[in-house]
């Protein structure tokens, strides 16, 4: 992928938050767009080796965009006032989503996937209208993190009840520690199962809420059953010590969804196993070209993506 390939934007919230983010693909509207959702204390830069593999992969044929979320990356953060929830997180989604053409493939990992979750629960109609998700180290619920020390999952709910009230600076100056401390924990495991890959520290006002947030949610049945309507695929590591492969499947069997568990794999799959991720999105591809096109089942990855670039023979 050449610099001429990738476009920065940046993408105004329905609150004014300014949300960045980068588009790289074809420079008119392309037939097909993948939209990546980065996990927890990651930013968009975490998505470049799935990125770059698949425009080399598929010439460039498709536009793939990925964002960083309100106080992570090189995204803004609202007023210290402001509560950052699921819902506004879904928003979020909603706007980036406005620049994507063609058919849209949603790709999410770790906690990710609960934004796309929530989407599916706040703006139904438009989340049916998917035509595929990929969801990598992913849960219907808040990952369990077994693996780490009790006090990582204690003091997120301990600090956020301090977030809004006359304490909301202690609040924040622990979640700056926690993070710190998380990140420092998640390197220990070794390269294979990392848990936080972000270039620079969050916001952590938006952290300490996104953790409440995310402890709070979990895939309600509607969504489940509105999804499944979706070709969904699930990844999951087989020594991931934030999702055990237990609960990557049971969000699979929620969703009716294909899943694979990566032998030997931790938590960041789309680093440690960029080629498995990328073969999992060229499929979902497929489908949504054979939906579009109605083609039968016999082309090859690389004709799909020849054939929305070229169009209809």
């Amino acid at each position: 992928m050449t610099r001429s390939d990738a476009c920065v934007l940046t993408i105004p919230a329905t609150d004014g938050v300014r949300l960045a983010a980068t588009r790289t693909g074809p420079p008119t509207a392309a037939a097909a767009t993948v939209v990546y959702i980065h996990g927890l204390f990651c930013d968009r830069h975490y998505w470049a080796p799935v990125t770059t593999r698949l425009h080399d992969r598929l010439d460039g044929a498709i536009t793939q965009i990925t964002y960083d979320h309100r106080g992570h990356g090189d995204s803004g953060h609202p007023p210290r006032t402001t509560a950052t929830t699921m819902d506004r997180l879904a928003d979020d989604l909603d706007i980036v989503l406005t620049h994507a053409t063609g058919a849209v493939v949603l790709v999410a990992h770790s906690a990710g996937a609960l934004i796309a979750q929530a989407y599916a629960t706040r703006h139904h109609a438009r989340a049916t209208a998917l035509s595929g998700l990929v969801l990598i180290n992913a849960a219907a619920e808040f990952p369990s993190f077994p693996r780490l020390p009790a006090h990582f999952r204690a003091w997120p709910h301990q600090l956020h009840r301090l977030r809004h009230t006359r304490l909301d600076p202690l609040a924040a100056a622990g979640t700056a520690i926690l993070e710190r401390r998380f990140r420092r924990a998640s390197h220990r495991h070794g390269p294979k199962t990392h848990l936080a890959t972000g270039t620079r520290p969050t916001n952590p006002r938006v952290t300490a809420d996104i953790l409440a947030a995310y402890r709070a949610f979990s895939l309600d049945t509607n969504a489940a059953h509105s999804l499944r309507g979706t070709p969904t695929f699930v990844l999951a590591g087989e020594r991931d010590p934030a999702v055990p492969p237990e609960q990557a499947v049971r969000l699979a069997d929620k969703l009716w969804s294909d899943y694979e568990i990566v032998p030997a794999a931790g938590h960041s799959l789309p680093r440690t196993d960029p080629h498995r991720v990328t073969d999992t999105i060229v499929a979902a591809l497929d489908i949504a070209y054979r939906a579009d096109q109605r083609e039968p089942p016999h082309r090859t990855a690389t004709d799909t993506a020849h054939g929305w670039l070229e169009g209809p023979s």
